[in-house]
């Protein structure tokens, strides 16, 4: 991928055809900055600006054109070409004349048709082996629903399918398929250009904060239509409204033409079929497009009436096609998209009239200059003949019944009364008596009304009077009001709806508009429903729930509210009959409460709130809300009882009907009406609540004196607490019943009722819940209640009463209306009361918890699978989905509510002046809750896609809201707060795998009762859930039924419609699709992650493969879901490491693999959305890591063996990637500083995953070498960290920076790696000059913000009692992505948390700001983690070149310093960073012996030791003080960098050798810290090792006395430290040194590992260590050394037979090693201090061990002396022998020497060896005939002498190193004894 380019319409044709730039075909979801780009083209200005023009015919300079942008010297022929340019230009030509469009256009047509090939084919025909596999994961069910009956029959053949493709027939059909789409895709995208252009004009208006705290911001859409288009708008050549109007209708006349003519395509071979149906569908496409571009014209640029020639020109258009009433077509989506075509049209004809500017017209007196000849450009109510002619049109439509053009003829009928009413007013005028002072103002209109002749004219068409007919017709037999309610029925936000929410508010505020002008005709059921319509556009409960905001000022529920027309005629009507007509006045205040908008605030003054209610006059009412409406209702209206006599009449003389009440009435009556009962009852009720009496003496007036009466009556009373009472009669315990019907509420009413009070407390999208008002409206409805209810306790008492009705019933029939309305009501209650619905909902009876069978899965089978309506599923449903948010989003709210001692407990009453959010219940039987839900609802999405539907939509619907439900869970559940590793046996076990899925659950007794204080997880309440839907997709058990529902869902994604109309649908189609295919991969991701055993969902989705990828050439919202379902596939596959992993390529298969690949590896061009991107990337990174091995070489080289087969055999087919993603990657980050970091960082990860995996492959890239220079440059210009202090933006920068370097240090040290074992050169000085960054920051101590980490901690805690923060931890669930989201999921937190002020702050400073900070400072130490162990790796490779570069000795001696230097910094608590110190010492030891292997004499070595000790002193802080146990394996490996560091000094070369002891002493500045070393660290840890070993010694180490022993070695050797033994002396006296050693090997004997006794050696060891230092010898002999390793139990050994390197047990071996390594050599050190005074002490011990003189004796004797081994036994020399005999030597020797001196004088004795004896035995061994039986006798002991064999063998040589020190030690021993033998 080459840096991301500038957008080009048509970028030059070799970048095309190449594949380098692709073709702009779809804006829909591109970023702003790329579509802000793209916009400001000036082509694609202009296209956008008239899409009519955009296809030109050809012409010669277009064929011009066309030659020179196809010519060779723009496009080179080549038979490699992946395209044929001839081909190409053929085509091109071919269209041209086809399509009659000019020769550029064409061929850009032709080159997106070739681009978008490999995504065509991959929607081809499935070959029959890919649908025998889908069938195999569908469970080889031949009649399985979840495959479609197409393909049930026999697949495709795929030479034969590629062989079709490819024929000329063929591709000129995709080339025209692909004109039409590009031709409807311009004008939408031009539709929704002006759309959001005129929008910005509505925005200041808008943008106002209103009551409830939401403020509208312009999109960023928006904002760059107000800078790029409006401008043109205003310009003078910017073509006025007529100019477009007449614009768009002549293009719509063109496509009804082509509509009836046909295309003419192939005629000359009879036509195509398909092809003539796809011509229709894109001609009435685009009819419909350019009726919406007039649309939005006519709303939003035009300000006055139309002219005559748009009005003329577009019913003359309707004329011709009788305004589109009956078009038949044979093909059924043609005919669905015409009756769109209709809906726009009919609305259309009436907007075009702009009634509100023509009625203000014409109601003008002023206006004159109208006549018949009028100029066609003005206004057409200015061109009398046009009102003539548009009559006569109409008239005529009338005349035909044209349903369509109903509200056009209903509007003219408006207009021309309006006309009639302006002539009558005029000539009552100009008859009336003379007015002086009015006079002068009409003086000009008291002339013939202008108009007059034109209505005379206009009367004469028909018989009877013109406007009445029109009326007549319009209403009567174009039932207009039913035509309107169609109309507005699709008008809204559900799936039938033609247009956008926004567009179709404007077109039902239109259709109002028209109901508002024709109230004049009355209040009837006719406009009351159409009313009803225009304000919900058939819209239910969840689709006003679900739908966005739209602006006030075109929400038609805000325009009911402020025109007193609608509310005085409909309104007002409603109220005045209720509750006598009581279903208008429910449908109109259910209809207003629909609101999409947020009501601005009133002013402050206009609104004063009273205490008390003020008198409402009857003949202005103009309530502001639904409240205001129910708080007072003034009247009431009933039918009077028969026989009813309490009342007698008033204002006889006024003939008023007005009557008065002489007997009190009551509203509510007992259920046995009796006058007994009505007499005892009637007081309680009357005090009960006034509302429900009207009192003697009410006014009233009888509005129907027909049996029965109809009286109403000035009663004023609350409307809540009526309604609330009514549905209280419902209820079958229920005392009362209405009086006015003697029966409780009906259905009908009852439903109404519920669905208002759901609507009232739900408030819009656009603001937030409000527990005050809904805390109000509650209170007022249940007011009136009796036994103290509540009207909660009272909906929830009907929905059980209901659940137990229905579900005894059966069939389609049984209503179940209430029990949707109630569960809408549930759900608009849960975030306001989850206290009262938990509880209610558990004892409800819809679910199965435990007290028998729920209601619902009764009720769905028995009534909604007959009826095919699930409007109850579908409501449970979003239910379920509700409860899961609650659960969650509340989590740390009840937790912390929960926490607090002192909190009163929720009750019922609603008296509370807090919004508790508890859930009134345990956790226990809220998770139930969740549980039987999850449970039922798998059971559904199982079995729902056999069942019966009225409309396919609910099945989507269904599928939709339970796979995202389950999708919320899982990611709730498994997202946050990583869960407890699996037992092995517990996870593996299926029986249990409920319960391991369960792992933050406390174990429960019997009982139920939690055992223990275990703290819970958040989301313990969705765990048993979330187990369900895990083990019913996840377990071994779980089959092909649990599959099919998913797979149907994917064969639904391959059916997307591709459609520009319908968006709703296209949204339902695609959500339920999407949800789907991310719950497949979120179930793959949680069995990763819990590490389960191979479950069926993996193979089905492996065998279901070929049918998902092609899902990502279907729709675009598909491919970041399809990539990362795969992604998910392949890593839980290679999870098992026991098995190989499915070939994901092998079950594409090839043509459907080949596709799939080309279309990934365009990434998203030419959009380049950064989030795609990281995704695909990531996942080709994730291909390359998990054992997907095709799948890898087919990225990295472009080809798989198969299609390298086919470019042998000379194929043209698509055999190859045109460049493999290797390459792109490596083209790409060349440049990688012109990338942006998310893509850099995502590219960087696949290269170093593939050089790590397929480092051959990579390495042979021809890019490579240019790729690692570029690397190399780059991070030679890094910049340095740390300059980033307080912006997130800048430290997020860092982190990236961070990160990528780190990738980098990983792919040079693979290309290091690589280089060193195929031999190849590396120079090393250029690398090396550009590793500054590494070195100064690659090995800092992580930047972590222990103040910001403690601070949040704590003062989350201390605001969230119960919570911490790592409540919100992310988990391996989901990919983490550096930033402010990284560590702690603040997402999640902002849904839990948004009501609370703490989280947000009041200027972005609360908790949220810290988390965001905490997140990109775990973001940054994580990035600096992962560049200390690059950088690791890149140290240790280039460590391989210690020996020979200086420059790598200086680089590698900084990084060992660093890696101290950080060390000995203060670090901070958390595990990680002591990990990290660790790794950090290991690092500088590996480094550090390297340096010393290859002897660097650099001076920085020499700084070594202080920096090593000063780190040790860090951590050691006072030695007196036990080093604590998780710093054990840490201060190992510091004493192991000490060791290398003091070798330093005891090794350096002293080039004043001859100097005396103290001027070299005086010159080493090393001496006072080996002195402090001797004493803290070998004297003092010799004390802590013997206490450790004594104590404890499974836990103790013999390498730590080994590492001891050593470094005492090397300070010993320091030049100068001679002058400083006595120092030294003292201080392993004062630390029993000595003792210490010598009780160590007097415990070895007890103190074995697996019967090694190495403690005794290495304690000897380091008493022969202690020994080398003279006065220390002497100290030792003094204290009787001999004697107590004499005494010791272990020594025993050495006097009884076997002690031999060649014992059998590893206990002898190790005395041997023991006698010869320690023993002998510490008495050489003890005669060599002490001299003659020890003699006699040292002969006799040795003359006490008979055994080991006489084995050491005869070690070397010569074959044919040697009588003691049996014939045929090799007896072998090793170095440990020869040690040993030379120690032996040089003691007999020296004792030998005091005895002849001091013969007089002391009596030394003999030790009994034969020292002539090895003496003649060696000279036999080193005579020159013996060399050869010496090195076949030689036997190798320990890995280094085998290394050392091996090594001479390896090179040729038949001398080993070991073979030449013992014949250096053989030659030691002949000189000693030879001098024996002489003196």
């Amino acid at each position: 991928m080459a840096p991301i380019l500038a957008p080009s319409y048509f970028p030059p044709l070799d970048k095309c055809l190449s594949g380098e730039e692709l073709l702009v075909v779809d804006l829909g979801s591109a970023h702003k900055t790329f579509i802000e780009s793209f916009l400001t083209i000036e082509k694609v200005s202009e296209l956008l600006e008239n899409p009519y023009a955009a296809y030109p015919p050809p012409s010669a300079e277009t064929k011009n054109a066309f030659e020179t942008k196809t010519s060779a010297i723009n496009v080179t022929p080549s038979s490699n070409a992946q395209y044929d340019i001839k081909e190409i230009k053929e085509d091109a030509l071919w269209l041209s004349k086809a399509a009659n469009i000019n020769e550029v256009s064409a061929l850009r047509i032709v080159v997106e048709e070739c681009q978008s090939r490999a995504a065509t084919q991959l929607l081809g025909p499935f070959s029959e082996e890919e649908l025998a596999s889908i069938r195999d994961a569908a469970g080889n069910n031949r009649y399985s629903s979840s495959i479609p009956v197409g393909l049930m029959s026999q697949g495709a053949e795929p030479q034969q399918t590629q062989k079709e493709y490819g024929l000329q027939e063929s591709r000129r059909k995709r080339i025209l398929r692909t004109y039409l789409s590009e031709r409807r895709y311009l004008l939408k995208c031009s539709e929704r250009i002006f759309h959001q252009v005129f929008l910005s004009y509505l925005l200041p208006d808008e943008t106002t904060a209103n009551s409830a705290g939401f403020a509208i911001t312009p999109g960023w859409l928006q904002t760059f239509g107000i800078g790029a288009f409006t401008a043109k708008l205003n310009a003078d050549n910017f073509p006025g409204p007529d100019v477009i109007l007449k614009r768009c209708i002549g293009a719509i006349t063109t496509n009804m033409k082509n509509l009836t003519a046909g295309s003419g395509w192939f005629s000359e071979d009879g036509g195509r079929e398909d092809v003539e149906i796809d011509w229709m569908r894109s001609q009435i496409t685009e009819a419909i497009h350019s009726m919406e571009l007039m649309w939005q014209f006519l709303q939003n640029y035009c300000h006055e009436p139309c002219s005559s020639e748009t009005i003329m020109a577009w019913f003359h258009l309707q004329q011709d096609y009788s305004f589109f009433n009956s078009f038949e077509l044979d093909d059924q989506s043609s005919q669905i998209l015409f009756t769109a075509l209709q809906s726009i049209s009919g609305l259309l004809s009436l907007s075009i009239f702009r009634l509100d500017d023509a009625v203000a017209y014409l109601s003008n007196p002023k206006i004159s200059e109208v006549g018949l000849n009028a100029p066609g450009r003005e206004v057409y109510v200015h061109n009398a003949q046009t009102m003539i002619d548009v009559t006569n049109i109409l008239i005529q439509a009338a005349d035909n019944r044209l349903h369509t053009a109903s509200p056009a003829i209903l509007a003219w009928s408006i207009i021309l009364q309006t006309m009639t009413d302006r002539m009558l007013a005029l000539e009552t005028a100009e008859y009336a008596p003379d007015d002086r002072a009015s006079s002068v103002d009409t003086n000009h209109t008291l002339g013939s009304d202008p108009y007059k002749e034109a209505l005379e004219q206009i009367n004469d068409i028909v018989e009877e009077d013109v406007i009445d007919y029109l009326a007549r017709s319009a209403i009567d037999s174009c039932q207009v009001f039913d035509v309107l309610s169609s109309l507005a029925s699709r008008l809204g936000n559900t799936t039938n709806a033609v247009f956008s929410n926004f567009v179709g508010a404007e077109m039902r505020g239109c259709i109002l508009n028209l109901i508002r002008y024709s109230t004049r005709v009355g209040y009837n059921a006719e406009i009351v429903g159409a009313s009803v319509a225009a304000l919900t556009s058939g819209q239910d409960y969840w689709d006003i729930h679900n739908s966005d905001h739209i602006f006030e000022c075109v929400d038609p529920v805000a325009k009911f509210w402020k025109d007193e027309t609608l509310k005085g005629v409909l309104l007002q009507n409603a109220v005045w009959r209720f509750p006598f007509e009581s279903m208008p006045f429910l449908e109109l205040l259910r209809a207003l409460a629909y609101r999409s908008s947020t009501p601005k605030e009133e002013p402050k003054g206009n609104n004063p709130k009273t205490e008390t209610v003020p008198e409402i006059d009857a003949e202005i009412y103009n309530p502001k809300a639904i409240t205001e409406i129910l708080d007072v209702m003034p009247f009431f209206t009933y039918a009077l009882p028969p026989n009813f006599v309490d009342y007698e009449t008033t204002q006889e003389e006024e003939n008023t009907n007005s009557i008065r009440l002489t007997k009190g009435i009551h509203l509510f009556v007992p259920r046995s009406y009796t006058l007994r009962s009505l007499s005892s009852q009637s007081s309680s009720l009357v005090t009960q609540n006034t509302d429900f009496f009207i009192p003697a003496g009410t006014i009233g007036r009888i509005v129907s004196e027909s049996d029965p009466k109809v009286a109403y009556w000035y009663h004023q009373y609350s409307g809540f607490a009526y309604l609330g009472k009514l549905l209280e009669t419902f209820l079958a315990a229920s005392d009362l019943v209405d009086a006015t019907t003697g029966q409780p509420a009906d259905r009908d009413s009852v439903s109404e009722i519920i669905e208002l009070f759901a609507m009232l407390i739900s408030p819009a999208k656009s603001a937030l819940p409000s527990f005050e008002a809904a805390t109000d409206i509650v209170e007022k409805t249940s007011s009136g209640l009796s036994h103290d209810r509540d009207i909660i306790g009272v909906i929830f008492d009907i929905f059980q009463e209901e659940l137990q009705n229905q579900s005894a019933s059966s069939g389609a029939d049984v209503p179940l209306d209430i029990l949707v309305s109630c569960v809408h009501f549930i759900h608009a209650l849960l975030p306001l009361y989850p206290a009262r619905v938990w509880p209610l909902l558990t004892h409800s009876g819809l679910l199965d918890l435990g007290r028998g069978g729920g209601k619902l899965p009764v009720i769905v089978e028995g009534v909604e699978l007959l009826s095919g309506k699930y409007d109850l599923l579908v409501s449970c449903c979003h239910l379920f989905e509700s409860l899961v948010e609650d659960l969650a989003v509340n989590a740390i709210k009840r937790r912390s509510s929960n926490t607090s001692r002192n909190k009163v407990r929720l009750t019922s009453s609603l008296h509370q002046s807090f919004h508790d959010v508890s859930t009134g219940i345990p956790e226990s039987t809220a998770s139930k809750i969740i549980s039987s839900f999850a449970r039922y609802l798998v059971e559904v999405l199982e079995s729902s896609r056999t069942w019966k539907y009225n409309s396919q939509d609910d099945r989507r619907r269904i599928g939709k809201i339970i796979g995202t439900s389950f999708d919320k869970i899982l990611n709730y559940t498994f997202g946050i707060e990583a869960p407890v590793e699996l037992d092995p046996a517990e996870g593996r076990d299926e029986i249990s795998l409920e319960r391991a899925l369960v792992p933050f659950s406390p174990m429960a007794g019997q009982n139920g009762e939690i055992q223990g204080e275990r703290r819970t997880k958040i989301m313990e309440g969705l765990m048993l859930g979330a187990s369900h839907i895990i083990e019913s997709f996840l377990s071994a058990s779980a089959g092909t039924l649990r599959f099919q529902p998913l797979l149907r869902s994917y064969f639904d994604g391959l059916e997307t419609p591709e459609t520009t109309v319908s968006p709703n649908l296209v949204d339902l189609w695609t959500g339920h699709v999407g949800s789907i295919l991310s719950l497949s991969q979120t179930l793959l991701q949680v069995k990763t992650m819990l590490g389960l055993l191979p479950s069926q969902l993996e193979s089905q989705i492996f065998k279901s493969s070929s049918l998902i990828a092609r899902l990502y050439a279907a729709h675009d919202t598909y491919k970041t879901k399809v990539v990362g379902l795969f992604e998910a596939l392949i890593v839980t596959a290679s999870s098992d490491e026991a098995s190989e992993p499915p070939s994901l390529l092998g079950h594409l298969g090839p043509h459907t693999a080949r596709n799939f690949l080309h279309c990934l590896a365009d990434l998203d061009k030419p959009l380049s959305r950064q989030d795609n991107l990281a995704t695909i990337w990531h996942f080709l990174s994730m291909v390359m890591s998990s054992r997907q091995q095709w799948f890898a070489n087919y990225l990295l080289t472009g080809k798989t063996p198969r299609d390298a087969m086919k470019v042998k055999s000379g194929a043209k087919d698509l055999v190859a990637l045109d460049k493999p993603l290797l390459s792109t990657a490596l083209d790409a980050l060349s440049n990688i500083n012109e990338l942006p970091k998310p893509a850099s960082l995502a590219m960087l990860e696949f290269v170093a995953l593939a050089q790590n995996y397929w480092p051959w492959t990579v390495y042979n890239s021809p890019q490579y070498k240019d790729f690692i220079d570029s690397m190399q440059d780059f991070v030679g210009r890094l910049k340095p960290l740390g300059q980033s202090k307080d912006s997130i933006d800048d430290l997020i920068e860092d982190c990236y920076q961070t990160r990528i370097s780190a990738y980098v240090a990983e792919i040079l040290a693979m290309h290091l790696f690589h280089s060193r074992q195929t031999g190849t050169p590396v120079q090393l000085k250029p690398l090396i000059t550009n590793l500054s960054y590494f070195k100064r920051f690659a090995a800092a101590v992580p930047d972590y913000k222990q103040s910001l980490h403690s601070h949040l901690k704590r003062n989350f805690e201390a605001k969230y009692p119960g919570s911490t923060i790592g409540d919100l931890k992310r988990t391996p669930l989901g990919r983490r992505q550096l930033g402010t989201e990284y560590f702690y999921d603040t997402l999640l937190a902002d849904l839990m948390l948004s009501v609370d002020q703490g989280w947000f702050g009041t200027k972005a400073n609360g908790l949220r700001d810290d988390v965001h900070r905490a997140n990109v400072n775990l973001s940054l130490v994580d990035a600096q983690i992962a560049l200390f162990h690059s950088w690791k790796f890149l140290s240790i490779e280039l460590s391989s070149n210690t020996a020979t570069e200086p420059e790598v000795q200086t680089l590698l001696s900084a990084v060992v310093t660093n890696c101290l230097i950080a060390n000995g910094q203060s670090q901070p608590p958390e595990e990680i960073f002591s990990t990290l110190s660790q790794t950090r010492a290991d690092l500088a030891l590996v480094l550090g012996q390297r340096l010393v292997q290859a002897k660097s004499s650099i001076p920085d070595m020499q700084r070594l030791l202080p920096t090593v000790w000063k780190t040790i002193e860090n951590l050691r802080g006072s030695f007196d003080k036990p080093l604590l146990d998780e710093d054990i394996f840490y201060y190992r490996s510091l004493l192991k960098l000490l060791f290398l560091a003091i070798r330093v000094h005891a090794e350096a070369p002293t080039e004043s050798e001859n100097l005396r002891a103290s001027i070299r002493a005086s010159q080493s500045a090393a001496i006072p810290t080996i002195l402090s070393i001797l004493e803290h660290v070998v004297a003092k840890g010799l004390r802590e090792l013997a206490t450790s070993i004594h104590d404890s010694p499974a836990d103790s180490s013999p390498e730590d006395l080994a590492l001891i022993t050593g470094i005492l070695q090397s300070c010993l050797r320091i030049p100068g430290i001679e002058l400083n033994h006595g120092q030294i002396v003292v201080m392993m006296v004062n630390s029993s040194a000595p003792l210490l050693a010598v009780k160590l090997f007097s415990w070895a004997e007890t103190l074995t590992i697996d019967g090694d006794p190495i403690y005794g050696e290495l304690s000897i060891l380091f008493l022969l260590e202690l020994s080398s230092i003279p006065p220390m010898a002497e100290q030792l002999a003094a204290s009787g050394i001999l004697s107590q390793i004499y005494s010791a139990g272990i020594t025993a050994y050495f006097r009884r037979p076997g002690v031999s390197p060649f014992a059998e047990t590893a206990g002898l071996q190790r005395c041997y090693s023991i006698w010869a390594r320690g023993i002998l050599p510490l008495l050489l050190n003890l005669l060599d201090a002490v001299q003659s005074s020890i003699a006699i002490e040292v002969a006799q011990f040795l003359n006490q061990f008979p055994l080991m003189l006489a084995h050491s004796e005869q070690a070397f004797d010569a074959p044919e002396t040697d009588r003691i081994i049996p014939k045929g036994q090799t007896k072998y020399i090793t170095a440990t022998i020869c040690s040993e005999v030379h120690s032996m030597s040089l003691l007999v020797y020296i004792l030998t020497g005091f005895r002849e001196a001091l013969v007089s004088t002391m009596d030394i004795p003999d030790v009994k060896w034969d020292a002539a004896g090895v003496l003649e035995n060696v000279m036999f061994w080193l005579q020159p005939g013996s060399s050869s039986l010496l090195r076949a006798r030689i036997l190798p002991m320990g890995e280094r002498e085998v290394e050392e064999v091996q090594k001479a063998k390896s090179a040729g040589k038949t001398v080993s190193t070991l073979e030449m020190k013992i014949v250096a030690e053989l030659k030691g021993i002949r000189d000693v004894l030879g001098s024996v033998d002489s003196s």
